[in-house]
């Protein structure tokens, strides 16, 4: 199992904005993090069997610091000057996630030496998002079980939120069962990423996990708040 950190600036992680209106889920998607993951191995965008392979792979994402919701009212031109449509296009800004993907020992070991020298740049969603740090937190290329692992992990959110933020209650979206009664269905699991064909997802069945309120961060909720921490954050 490979465990992820996803911190940047912005993230946009989109599953239905289309043409001039560009949204963001609230927090990573399915595809979003297997188009990463290819991206660091070199896969070309018509290779449908490696895209398989890594969407097999289980997958859940928690939120351990949400960010803010921005809007970005966007235009641009062509190389002759010819103005393009515009459009809006939404961004989670200062937004902290940790993913986890299980399976095959062998695909999430070539999977992490890939995100630890990528291929390709590595960004959050879009092109326009990089990373502030690196994104692999940890290798268990024996563990199986992803909402475990994230259950366990401590949280991840920068000191100064975990101050301004005691009792924060993390979310753990996961890969679940269609028979699951609590399931629903999301829009994400991508099936073809080829550039010249429209890019395709299937749905898959998604549940959430809501954990206990985590304990007061470093400093305590009333103690000196140091606003350098913030960057030692994206160091």
């Amino acid at each position: 199992m490979l465990v992820l950190v996803l911190a940047g600036p912005l993230q946009s992680w989109g599953s239905t904005g289309r043409h001039a209106f560009r949204d963001t889920d609230p927090h990573p998607t399915k595809s979003g993090v297997t188009g990463m993951l290819a991206s660091a191995l070199g896969l070309p965008r018509t290779d449908t069997t490696g895209l398989a392979e890594l969407a097999a792979l289980t997958f859940a994402v928690r939120t351990d610091q949400p960010g803010t919701r921005t809007r970005d009212f966007h235009t641009t031109h062509t190389r002759d000057g010819k103005a393009m449509p515009l459009s809006d296009r939404f961004y989670l800004a200062d937004a902290l996630f940790t993913a986890a993907l299980a399976g095959p020992a062998d695909l999430t070991v070539r999977a992490h030496q890939a995100l630890l020298n990528p291929a390709h740049p590595l960004f959050l969603g879009r092109r326009s998002c990089p990373p502030a740090r690196p994104v692999v937190h940890s290798l268990h290329p024996d563990a199986t079980d992803p909402v475990a692992a994230l259950e366990a992990l401590p949280w991840q959110a920068a000191a100064w939120y975990q101050r301004a933020h005691p009792g924060h209650r993390m979310t753990i979206h996961h890969d679940t069962h269609p028979t699951n009664r609590a399931a629903r269905l999301a829009q994400d699991h991508p099936l073809d990423f080829s550039p010249t064909a429209r890019r395709r997802h299937t749905a898959r069945p998604v549940a959430t996990r809501r954990l206990p309120a985590q304990a007061t961060g470093p400093g305590g909720p009333g103690g000196p708040i140091d606003f350098f921490d913030a960057l030692d954050d994206l160091t």
